[in-house]
């Protein structure tokens, strides 16, 4: 089912909330074996599934969004949530670390753009993104990087 271009904003703050839940598990490593080794593999893990989520989200992102945006890597991030889901035991410490620590911020970025200018054009709902703004599953999103 194709997605409409005005629910892209509910996919994006929820790619947001999950790059906001693997900054918290991943902040204070700077190396990725020991990311890897960390908790009993538990932020690696955690991580993981948050990488997972954001390539569901980028999946149900609309054409039109993924056409405007060409800056986003909208086809590798599916590629590499595919990896992650079929091969899970299998994933590159070091890609993942890579992912997180050199791909997200930019990510992130990108997302943020879309929102703010999505919004300014009234493409996206206002009084939705009002009300996730209060919303305690987006605790992981800084609001006040995007407006």
């Amino acid at each position: 089912m194709p997605s409409n271009h005005k629910t892209d904003l509910v996919y994006c703050l929820r790619i947001l909330e999950a790059i906001g839940k693997i900054d918290v598990y991943a902040t204070g490593f700077d190396d990725p074996f020991v990311f890897f080794e960390a908790n009993d593999q538990k932020d690696f893990n955690a991580s993981l599934l948050q990488l997972l989520h954001i390539g569901e989200q980028v999946n149900r992102m609309s054409e039109q969004t993924k056409t405007v945006y060409t800056q986003i890597p909208w086809q590798s991030i599916k590629t590499f949530r595919n990896i992650v889901a079929h091969d899970y035991v299998g994933v590159d410490k070091l890609i993942v670390f890579q992912t997180i620590t050199d791909r997200l911020p930019e990510l992130k970025q990108a997302i943020e753009h879309i929102i703010r200018t999505e919004l300014d054009q009234n493409n996206f709902d206002n009084t939705e993104y009002d009300i996730s703004k209060a919303s305690d599953y987006y605790r992981h999103i800084d609001f006040n990087q995007i407006r």
